[in-house]
């Protein structure tokens, strides 16, 4: 269980991180890129050593991994407008609300079981996320709807991420610690990559001030540590993925949620209070699906 409250810390503080970005004046972009790069060394350091040019494109994840990365710096920009402007709780629902897509996934291609506990924790997970972080107002500001396209993409982004990750690591990451660390890693340098040739494109994405180069390395490492427990929950633990990404997910928007009411005071109304605990009997109901 300890990779599953790692994960679950890990995921919770990307969204924090990307709200104290606005507060403390952080290129976002260039944070990005650099976190990017920090969490592709920090896999490497986790290997204890730089693998060969040749282990590496022999790989047979290696396609699927520069794809994620592709998949990940896009999603990441998103993910860090939608907590810049509609906060991180609105971030963290659109994010892990995306928990249906490899629910969804697990269960009819990897024959998940399905009982009554797990619908209705399912069901209810949902319905908590989405009341325990919504809101119509945003810094006391009426919400923008056409905003809502910008945690439309989180969610659809959100979801083939989880599955894709869940699909790779029972395919080619669960017998190989080395593939298992190696996998993040080149994904990681992957979307690195990426950015670099956006900043070299457009200069108003470079900013190498001390804030952000700060703030791109923590981002790195946490961000590594967020993908890495959760292939470590699935390679370590006999629970079944439909169970792992319902838990996980609403751990964080918990986590999220708590952490956003003590840093930035964000306001929580009766729906958002009765959000948390559905949330919690989601949680109770999945766990005894088990």
């Amino acid at each position: 269980m300890i990779y599953l409250f790692l994960s679950i810390l890990c995921s919770a503080a990307i969204f924090i991180i990307f709200k104290l970005f606005e507060k403390y004046k952080v290129n976002t972009f260039t944070a990005i890129v650099v976190n990017y790069c920090i969490a592709g060394i920090t896999g490497f350091v986790s290997l204890g050593e730089i693998p060969s040019v040749e282990n590496v494109s022999s790989a047979p994840w290696l396609m699927n991994s520069l794809i994620l990365g592709v998949v990940f710096i896009s999603l990441f920009n998103i993910m860090a407008i939608t907590a810049q402007k509609l906060g991180p709780s609105v971030a963290s629902i659109a994010n892990k609300m995306a928990l249906i897509v490899p629910v969804i996934f697990a269960i009819f291609y990897y024959n998940d079981s399905v009982n009554a506990f797990k619908i209705i924790g399912i069901a209810l997970a949902l319905v908590g996320v989405y009341l325990s972080t919504h809101k119509t107002k945003v810094d006391g500001k009426k919400l923008d709807k056409r905003l809502l396209a910008i945690p439309l993409a989180l969610f659809l982004g959100s979801g083939f991420i989880d599955a894709f990750l869940k699909y790779n690591q029972d395919a080619y990451l669960n017998n190989s610690v080395l593939d298992a660390k190696l996998f993040p890693a080149i994904t990681f340098l992957t979307a690195f990559s990426i950015g670099v040739i956006f900043m070299v494109i457009d200069k108003s994405k470079r900013d190498f001030s001390a804030n952000t180069i700060i703030g791109g390395v923590v981002l790195g490492v946490i961000n590594y540590g967020s993908i890495f427990f959760l292939i470590q929950i699935f390679n370590h633990s006999t629970l079944e993925s439909s169970v792992v990404f319902p838990i996980n997910n609403m751990g964080v928007v918990l986590t999220t949620a708590i952490a956003s009411l003590l840093l930035f005071k964000e306001k929580f109304s009766t729906k958002n209070k009765i959000g948390v605990l559905v949330s919690i009997i989601a949680l109770l109901l999945i766990t005894l699906s088990t």
